[in-house]
């Protein structure tokens, strides 16, 4: 009898073990990447790219793999920037993704963002920044091929390593608004192969 008990317990502490880890990395972003080939890639997502990006030559088409499913991704320069354009596991668009240099930030973001980072980080350093933007399909088609903004929302995403207040360091991705102010913050961890850099 004694045993059995031992053992409940036992399975009860594994099981609280596994609530707790997966609890306390619920905030982190998760994902690895694998090249795919065109055809492999959802029609309506082929489609939606070439009508929003009509001079896009040869992207490389991406299936990503995160905690909660895997999406499609499509990876290009275009107009000297690079791009990523990333849909779900149907072909949906989700967001478009452009990376940026700090310099071509608005003033008043790289004032938000700074002042984010002098408060809550000891040193760090900036890996990429990306503008993000996302809105329903026709709406993000039209920004993207007619240059029309209506109903689109933009965000910041900046991956960056550093120390923080506490003496963590780790890389982080932080999430901003359109004017610079702080939204959300993932720890970064890759699974076996690391994102691919084009």
């Amino acid at each position: 009898m004694r045993i059995l008990n031992i053992l409940r317990f036992g399975f009860s502490f594994i099981v609280l073990f596994m609530l707790v880890s997966i609890v306390g990395f619920a905030q982190d972003k998760v994902e690895k990447e694998e090249r795919i080939r065109e055809k492999e890639v959802p029609r309506i997502a082929q489609e939606w790219l070439y009508d929003a990006f009509e001079k896009v030559k040869r992207p490389k088409w991406y299936k990503e793999f995160s905690d909660s499913g895997y999406s499609f991704e499509a990876k290009f320069q275009y107009d000297d920037h690079f791009h990523s354009v990333e849909f779900d596991s149907l072909g949906n668009i989700l967001d478009v993704e452009i990376e940026m240099d700090w310099s071509e930030l608005k003033q008043e973001v790289r004032s938000s963002i700074g002042n984010y980072f002098g408060e809550k980080y000891k040193v760090h350093k900036l890996i990429k920044i990306q503008i993000q933007y996302s809105g329903e399909e026709e709406d993000l088609e039209d920004f993207f091929d007619e240059d029309e903004n209506e109903g689109i929302l933009i965000q910041y995403e900046i991956e960056f390593s550093g120390i923080d207040l506490t003496g963590d360091s780790r890389i982080w991705e932080g999430t901003f608004d359109s004017r610079g102010n702080f939204l959300s913050l993932r720890i970064i961890r890759v699974l076996e192969m690391a994102n691919v850099i084009f």
